[in-house]
């Protein structure tokens, strides 16, 4: 009787689960996910950062580059840091013409309908792979200020899904030669394309290497090592060929075989002798302390050269003060997040960066420099581990490990994730500029620029004698500064009314977004000054005195900052993203619950079939995928800098969704409850 019932409720699952679905209706509700997040996300406003100069700004700066035909453009410390990866993506939204916000929007549907398109041939269930594109498409951390940026983490997981979709289709789906063949290229060609978005790529090599072995003994068994070695060269052929003709490209422009340069061998060595000092002291997250590089200085001519940057009233660029700002326990130094940045600084203000080779030859000097010290016991060094990781004890990471442990653990079950957006920085003609090359995607408004903004153009003249000429700055209510623009244009009308012939270009036109509460500071060369609210200023034509010399306003006019007015298509797209981001976990957990308790059942009853079934082998494959890029991440924050961060988790996330659904896939099929008739119905179905 208890048999005949559980049969009887196995059978019941199975036609719950696995459903005959005509096509059109599969075909209408992939498109209408699809649509619906597009169209969210392309009114989804961005946040600008054109003063991120290693990141967000650099990005759009080599996609520019790109976007003209000009490779990555003239050489420097920027131009081969990061890969052209993401780049790559800014130039053809460009060259198609639509925002970076829908080409972001698009990559994503694309990657996600991909993967669950290749993935459904094993899982069968239209159920489950319907809920699997729908957790994946509306994740809420694709929604969040984490990733409403113009940064690489915005496709770096969408690569990772569409390259191992590819690579499973070509090493397992039942399919004709050619097309395993094509699909075993685009994967290497994928791979070649993510290993040049982000440096640290290789946590994602344990996960290709289970899908190649578990392929492997597959072809061993099935006698089809000839077509799975033609499969695996094509894969690594495509991904070489990838990696040598961006070096190859680079060669060309720059004079030398390289690639990412922040992995050329000299710049690692240099780090790595840096990393090594251990006279004068060491401090936690920090590459090499003040006390150090004094130290370093009396045996390394190379590097004593850059001390006029590292040492100088002005800040060394700013490192300092990025450093303290982010970390205030490190203030006085250059933490080791930013210290590769700094060196690049300091060696291209030395004269350094000049092309490829010269930087690595300097490099190569410090490091054998160092390197001889350290030899001769004129420093005392410790070489590390990992080239990039700063001086640390065990101890120190075993103390931090278990409240990183706990953070990671918050952040990947993104319970409650940020609904507000951040200000775009920078000035107004940075913001514009980038804005024409991403082709005008929604954005928020400049931190500079008040709430309820409007746009004030003021026209006039000064005169005091001759050619003097005032200084403009606008100031909002709280005293911060606000983007100001001033044009000085000929006068030739105040040359004859003063009868001054050196009066030539006293006529102005002031820009600024700003509100009635602004204070405009006129000020002289003399530091005479005079304040007008805006608000007393819409009274043109109006003059004053500042100093002894006279301001007259011709005109004032005001009108609405685009960046300040929410469109209703916006205001629309913001309520459904909220309420995705906010109901999303209702859906989420249960699934990641039921998911990580059907890949523990199934791993300990079923254990010796276990790696005969393509789900669970997914489901594997994507456990490591989270614990291996969770592992990394907390490795380098327990180390060098703060980089538990949401954005870099971003493959982690969907990866979590895909164990979870791959591991309810693999029970229900272990566990017999998938039954053989409607599955194949389902199959025939698909296919037909």
């Amino acid at each position: 009787m208890r048999v005949d019932l559980l049969r009887a409720s196995k059978k019941n699952v199975g036609r719950i689960l696995y459903p005959v679905v005509p096509l059109p209706v599969i075909y209408a509700y992939v498109i209408a996910l699809a649509f619906s997040y597009t169209i969210v996300m392309a009114h989804t406003p961005l946040t600008i950062y054109p003063d991120a100069g290693y990141d967000d700004e650099l990005f759009m700066s080599l996609g520019q580059f790109l976007a003209k035909g000009k490779w990555l453009g003239p050489f420097s410390q920027f131009t081969l840091v990061k890969g052209p990866g993401y780049p790559a993506l800014l130039a053809l939204s460009h060259w198609l013409g639509i925002s970076v916000s829908l080409a972001h929007a698009l990559f994503h549907c694309a990657a996600i309908v991909f993967l669950v398109a290749v993935v459904h041939r094993f899982v069968r269930s239209i159920v489950l792979s319907g809920l699997l594109l729908m957790l994946l498409l509306f994740h809420p951390v694709s929604m969040t200020v984490l990733l409403l940026r113009v940064f690489r983490d915005q496709i770096y997981y969408g690569q990772s899904l569409i390259l191992l979709a590819a690579l499973v289709y070509a090493l397992f789906c039942p399919s004709g030669h050619k097309q395993r063949n094509l699909f075993a290229a685009l994967a290497g060609a994928v791979l070649g394309w993510f290993w040049l978005t982000r440096e640290e790529g290789i946590w994602i090599v344990p996960a290709l290497a289970l899908l190649l072995t578990v392929a492997a003994f597959r072809a061993f068994d099935e006698r089809r090592i000839r077509e799975f070695a033609g499969i695996l060269l094509i894969f690594l052929g495509v991904f070489a060929a990838s990696q040598i003709g961006f070096r190859g490209i680079n060669w060309l422009d720059y004079g030398k075989f390289v690639g990412v340069d922040v992995k050329e061998r000299n710049f690692e060595r240099a780090l790595e002798a840096i990393h090594s000092v251990r006279s004068g002291g060491v401090q936690p997250f920090v590459s090499i302390t003040r006390t150090a590089r004094e130290r370093v200085y009396r045996v390394s001519p190379a590097f004593a050269s850059l001390s006029s940057y590292f040492d100088s009233p002005s800040d060394q660029g700013g490192w300092v003060a990025t450093t303290c700002n982010a970390a205030p326990s490190l203030c006085g130094e250059i933490g080791a997040g930013w210290f590769m940045f700094a060196l690049r600084d300091a060696a291209a203000q030395a004269g350094h960066y000049q092309s490829p080779a010269k930087a690595s030859a300097f490099f190569g000097q410090i490091a054998d420099e160092i390197s001889a010290a350290c030899a001769r016991g004129d420093l005392e060094c410790s070489p590390q581990l990992i080239a990039a990781m700063p001086p640390v004890s065990w101890r120190r990471i075993a103390e931090l490990l278990p409240s990183r442990l706990s953070r990671a653990y918050h952040l990947l079950m993104l319970s409650d994730p940020p609904l507000q957006f951040n200000l775009s920085s920078g000035t107004q003609d940075q913001l514009d500029a980038d804005l024409r090359f991403l082709n005008y995607p929604p954005h928020t408004r400049l931190s500079q620029i008040p709430p309820a903004s409007a746009i004030y153009t003021l026209s006039g003249w000064y005169y005091k004698s001759g050619h003097e000429w005032i200084s403009v700055e606008v100031r909002g209510a709280d005293g911060s500064l606000a983007d100001v623009q001033i044009d000085r244009n000929p006068s030739a009308d105040l040359q004859q009314v003063f009868n001054d012939s050196a009066a030539s270009r006293q006529r102005f036109v002031i820009r600024t977004h700003c509100n009635d509460d602004c204070v405009v500071e006129f000020q002289t060369q003399d530091g005479e000054k005079a304040d007008k609210r805006l608000a007393e200023l819409q009274r043109a034509p109006i003059g004053f005195d500042v100093g002894g010399g006279r301001v007259y306003l011709d005109s004032t006019e005001v009108g609405n900052d685009p960046a300040s007015i929410e469109l209703r298509s916006e205001a629309v797209s913001n309520g459904i993203r909220k309420a995705i981001m906010t109901h999303y976990k209702f859906i989420f957990f249960p699934v990641l619950i039921i998911g990580v308790m059907a890949f523990i059942a199934t791993t300990l009853v079923h254990w010796r079939e276990v790696l005969s079934n393509m789900c669970y082998i997914l489901a594997l494959m994507s456990w490591m995928l989270v614990v291996l890029r969770t592992a990394l991440l907390i490795l380098i924050d327990v180390t060098s800098f703060h980089a538990l961060q949401g954005f870099y988790l971003a493959p982690a996330y969907f990866f979590l969704v895909c164990g979870a659904v791959f591991s309810c896939a693999a029970g229900l099929q272990l566990f017999n409850v998938a039954p053989d008739g409607e599955a194949h119905a389902h199959t025939v179905q698909s296919k037909s």
